[in-house]
């Protein structure tokens, strides 16, 4: 019987900015827990590497985009999935960029771990429920004018809009849209 470990998690939140409105970029994952679940792009931080640069691989690996290298850590969350077996102990680090920037065209990296990339507010997110469906992988087209059920989302995801609320981890009003 192999020990428990608690693993070091890694969220990365990709933003950008639109008509003075910040979107942040999220996928419906299909991994082995979490699957159906809408959750920032992240993984395992390996060793000897630093939270941003775990953050960086990461959105690489599974969107196909750089993020700028000014990351800071934006949240600390302990997300316990009792629901999975073997139960699965999580210590997630959020990284957000101090810029709203990122370089290349968003595409699903990783088709056996994500169905597809959107773009939504941080209201959107709190409320569960996008206004329309805006597809990242399409430069943000609209698919859908319908409103979208964001349901459910990744448990540190619901962790992080549970410790902040409605005011956005990644706030770039100052910014021109």
């Amino acid at each position: 019987m192999s020990a428990a470990t608690v693993r070091v998690g890694v969220g990365c939140f990709v933003t950008k900015r639109v008509e003075d409105e910040t979107y942040i970029l999220i996928g419906q994952r299909k991994s082995s827990h979490g699957s159906g679940t809408w959750g920032l792009p992240g993984g395992h931080l390996e060793m000897g590497e630093s939270w941003a640069a775990c953050a960086q691989r990461e959105v690489l690996e599974e969107c196909g985009i750089e993020v700028p290298s000014d990351l800071v850590h934006v949240a600390t969350l302990n997300s316990v999935f009792a629901d999975v077996v073997p139960m699965k102990h999580y210590i997630t680090l959020c990284m957000a960029p101090k810029t709203p920037t990122f370089k290349g065209s968003v595409r699903v990296m990783e088709p056996d771990k994500c169905a597809r990339w959107i773009w939504v507010t941080w209201q959107e997110l709190v409320d569960h429920k996008a206004a329309q469906l805006r597809d990242a992988c399409n430069e943000g087209a609209v698919t859908s004018w319908e409103p979208f059920a964001l349901e459910p989302l990744f448990l540190p995801l619901e962790a992080l809009i549970n410790q902040v609320g409605s005011k956005s981890p990644v706030d770039f009003s100052h910014v021109d849209g």
